[in-house]
C-alpha cells in the first residue's frame, strides 16, 4: 500500500511539473524574415520559452540554433494564447516588437523608427 501511494504522489508531482513547463513554452511560425537586436532572423518556426524563476524569455529558431534571442520580462495582462509575438512593419521590413508568454512580456524591443505602418501579431501554439 505504501509503495502504491508513493507512486501516485510521485506521478502526480511529475505531471504537474510537466504541465507547468508546457504552459511556459510555445511554438510560433513566423512567415517573414525580421530583425531584432541588430540581427537578421529568417522566416520559420521558433520556440518561445519563459523562465519564470529568472524572469526572461528566449525565442530560438528551430532550423538554425545560432539564431536565438533572450530578454528580461515584466508583468502584463494575461493572454489566452500560449505566446504572442508582435512585429512592427516598415514597408516590407519587420522588426520584433515584443514577446509575451502568459502574464510576462518583454519591453518594446523595436525602438520605434519613423515610418512604422502597422503592427503584426502572431499567436503561438
Amino acid at each position: 500500500m505504501k509503495n502504491t501511494l508513493k507512486a501516485v504522489v510521485l506521478s502526480t508531482a511529475a505531471l504537474c511539473a510537466t504541465a507547468a513547463f508546457a504552459a511556459n513554452q510555445a511554438r510560433v511560425d513566423v512567415p517573414f524574415s525580421f530583425t531584432a537586436k541588430g540581427q537578421s532572423f529568417p522566416a520559420g518556426t521558433y520556440e518561445v520559452k519563459l523562465d519564470e524563476s529568472r524572469n526572461f524569455i528566449t525565442m530560438a529558431s528551430n532550423s538554425d540554433t545560432a539564431k536565438h534571442i533572450t530578454w528580461n520580462v515584466g508583468p502584463a495582462d494575461k493572454i489566452n494564447a500560449p505566446a504572442l509575438v508582435k512585429f512592427d512593419e516598415t514597408g516590407a521590413n519587420h522588426a520584433l516588437r515584443s514577446i509575451q508568454v502568459g502574464s510576462r512580456v518583454t519591453p518594446n524591443l523595436d525602438k520605434s523608427k519613423p515610418g512604422v505602418s502597422a503592427t503584426t501579431s502572431i499567436g503561438g501554439q
